[in-house]
């Protein structure tokens, strides 16, 4: 199914990747709302940091071999500022608090826009952060106190629920000697809608007209339409007598039958080679029939919703046609 998708649209991952998954999830929360800590927090030298790094060592052992305090004073001073730089990238962490994650629903095939909301305390900036999920990456600062928000596009193939991967939160500051991040995953999945068919057949006239039309007038209806001149082989109960005798004419009461007023839109009856095939022509119809504001009963298997033609009714007839099997 679906909802057993990660956002790369793979069906399963490998066992390292649930044994490293399930060992970032005993450290602590991982999905919002959470603050993270110190447990949670990972460090390491970034690539001009383990080349500064070495550098530095290099200096050292020269210094020492040849008694250069200048050398030894730049080596300390260095090591000093890079020591400081490790600190103030695990402040920059420390006690971020994600608020919230979510995304609207879309049709398979558009990118979802993924919404990581932060927020800082301690009354410090947090400037450079980077959210990042995949290969999609957003750089983002939070003033004192303050709230910021980023989108992240995620693509999306198939309909269903889509359950996205591991995201990450990481900074660089305040030189780029240290790399700090943490890790979190997506409070709830994200709903991805079937893709509508591009060519749809014209709707399904059969099992309703627009809203309001109604048959040709018939003899056995039931709903008064009309007056009209009696005409040879009219029942007698159909004779207006009081208005014949007010227009000194011999009148007759029309009646008409009204068809069903909404349209019938069944899984069973729709066109199309396969499943999915079926359900895109499904989602068109239900997309057409919101647009023009006729009212619709969709049809899947045993369950029926509607009638109705409201935002909540596409709404719910949408979500029933991508969790559908």
């Amino acid at each position: 199914m679906d909802s057993a998708r990660s956002a790369s649209g793979q069906p399963s991952q490998g066992l390292p990747r649930r044994w490293f998954n399930a060992w970032i999830v005993r450290r602590g929360p991982t999905r919002p709302p959470l603050t993270l800590r110190y447990r949670q927090i990972f460090i390491l030298p970034t690539r001009f940091g383990w080349l500064l790094g070495a550098l530095m060592f290099a200096m050292l052992m020269g210094s020492l071999n040849f008694n250069n305090n200048l050398g030894l004073l730049t080596t300390f001073i260095v090591a000093g500022l890079g020591s400081n730089s490790m600190l103030i990238a695990y402040r920059n962490l420390e006690g971020l608090r994600i608020l919230r994650t979510g995304a609207a629903p879309v049709f398979a095939g558009q990118s979802a826009l993924l919404l990581v909301s932060l927020a800082g305390n301690a009354g410090r900036p947090r400037p450079g952060l980077e959210v990042a999920l995949d290969d999609n990456e957003q750089i983002v600062s939070i003033p004192a106190n303050g709230v910021s928000e980023v989108q992240l596009p995620l693509p999306t193939h198939h309909r269903g629920w889509l359950q996205p991967g591991r995201c990450r939160v990481q900074t660089c500051q305040p030189v780029g000697l240290f790399r700090a991040w943490s890790w979190f995953w997506p409070e709830r999945p994200i709903l991805v809608w079937p893709r509508p068919a591009t060519n749809p057949p014209p709707l399904p006239e059969g099992g309703g007209r627009r809203e309001g039309q109604l048959d040709q007038p018939q003899a056995d209806g039931d709903e008064f339409y009309s007056l009209r001149k009696w005409r040879e082989g009219d029942p007698l109960h159909r004779v207006a007598w009081k208005a014949s005798q007010r227009h000194d004419t011999l009148l007759a009461r029309e009646l008409r039958r009204p068809r069903s007023r909404h349209l019938a839109l069944d899984l069973a009856q729709t066109p199309g080679q396969d499943l999915e095939q079926r359900i895109g022509v499904l989602t068109a119809w239900v997309l057409t029939a919101h647009q023009q504001q006729r009212a619709w009963t969709l049809r899947l298997g045993p369950e029926t919703l509607g009638p109705g033609r409201d935002d909540a009714h596409l709404q719910r007839c949408l979500r029933a046609l991508a969790e559908f099997q």
